[in-house]
């Protein structure tokens, strides 16, 4: 019905050729170009009919508005309605299936549903009329009409298949870059919960150790028990952290199995992420990048985590300082090393706090509305990652009104493929 609708009223905009009342209009492209695209999981015929109904209907009343006898309006309207019986049934004769349908037939099928739907339209018209038929300059005329809307229809289609297109691949990108971004989170927390298994170790030994030494004293029974429940507690823990650990390991392997990636395509994920979330927070802060020297790693999700953290404090601080700024990153090679900076124009970090930002737990950082702290984990995490992961050392130079600047070298075997 709805593109009955439009036809319809597309169908009122035209200019009449040849013979009383034939007219050529717009709603002939739009026609095909509907039944491909809305009306995809509707058959053609009945769209057709149901055209040829509403148009018959829509010029009937006008016809009759205008003051026209009812029979010379029907007779008027009808080879008009008719037309879009005739497409529909020319259509389905060549296309029996439109989603498995290649481009070329399509085009050739829709320029000989015009040529032969307006043959007919025209020849019943003149037979109605004039009791007789068009000669053969008219059916000329009608072949490069139908060739020159059949162009249109091609256009309008190709174009409509490219723009699909890049929506999908837009979709795929999206999805591709959250799927990276959640398993760089995740490999960073795996990296930090196999650090802390390696702690659950120690306490778990210290716990025996300390179970045979109440034993040694011969202590009451009750410490003794509670000395030797400690040292299973602790061992079950053990145990539920690492299944926890390989279970997560192993989704992310199934998941992603991206072995490698060039640096230019870790900065793109990165700045595409990080403006979705300036724009849901609504913050006017500009990623500015200067990187020299690109390569191809297989260390993107440590070099990504350590880059978001670095990049989201950043703009963690130009938001504090409420107004607009500027993160800067910066890429070189220098030496066999490589030297990344991320640098903000924000409110800086005092003399008092430079000292203590990369150690565990300390933050300056804390909401106003409930009044929580922020974990402070993020840059404690940055480091462990740049000198045990990489190999690399970082540091931080700031300026109380002016800005912040962390730089980080990482030796270039350390990220290079080998």
């Amino acid at each position: 019905m709805a593109i009955g609708i439009i036809i319809s009223l597309t169908s009122q905009l035209y200019w009449n050729v040849f013979v009383n009342n034939f007219r050529i209009s717009i709603s002939v492209i739009l026609l095909p170009v509907l039944i491909l695209t809305v009306g995809s999981q509707i058959h053609t015929r009945t769209i057709c009919g149901i055209t040829a109904a509403l148009v018959f209907l829509f010029r009937w009343c006008i016809c009759l508005f205008q003051g026209i006898p009812g029979e010379d309006a029907i007779a008027s309207v009808l080879p008009g309605a008719l037309f879009y019986v005739c497409y529909g049934m020319l259509f389905k004769l060549q296309i029996r299936n439109k989603h498995i349908v290649q481009m070329e037939r399509l085009i050739a099928a829709v320029f000989f549903c015009d040529f032969g739907s307006n043959v007919f339209e025209v020849c019943l018209r003149e037979f109605i009329e004039q009791g007789g038929f068009p000669n053969l300059d008219v059916i000329n005329q009608l072949m490069l009409i139908a060739g020159v809307r059949t162009l249109f229809v091609a256009v309008t289609l190709i174009g409509e298949q490219q723009y699909r297109a890049l929506l999908t691949k837009a979709e795929h990108e999206n999805r591709y870059q959250r799927l990276f971004l959640m398993t760089t989170g995740l490999k960073n927390e795996i990296y930090l919960m196999h650090k802390n298994s390696e702690e659950i170790e120690r306490v778990m030994s210290n716990a025996y150790r300390l179970y045979e030494q109440i034993l040694n004293l011969e202590l009451p029974g009750e410490m003794q028990q509670m000395g030797l429940e400690i040292a299973r507690d602790v061992h079950e823990i053990k145990k539920d952290y690492i299944r926890i650990i390989q279970g997560i390991e192993q989704e992310i392997d199934e998941e992603y199995d991206e072995e490698r990636m060039s640096f230019q395509d870790v900065l793109q994920i990165l700045e595409a992420s990080t403006y979705r979330m300036l724009a849901e927070k609504r913050l006017d802060v500009r990623l500015l990048f200067d990187c020299q020297d690109n390569f191809t790693t297989k260390e993107h999700y440590t070099l990504m985590a350590v880059l978001k953290n670095l990049v989201n404090n950043a703009i963690e601080a130009i938001e504090t300082g409420g107004k607009s700024g500027n993160v800067r990153i910066t890429e070189k090679k220098e030496n066999e090393k490589y030297i990344f900076k991320v640098m903000d124009d924000g409110p800086g970090i005092s003399e008092r706090h430079l000292p203590n930002i990369f150690k565990m737990g300390y933050s300056t950082k804390f909401d106003e509305k409930t009044g929580n702290i922020y974990r402070g984990v993020g840059l404690c995490g940055v480091k462990n990652a740049v000198e045990e992961q990489f190999k690399g050392s970082i540091c931080v130079t700031s300026t109380v009104g002016k800005g912040t600047e962390f730089r980080i070298e990482i030796p270039a075997a350390e990220l290079e493929e080998s």
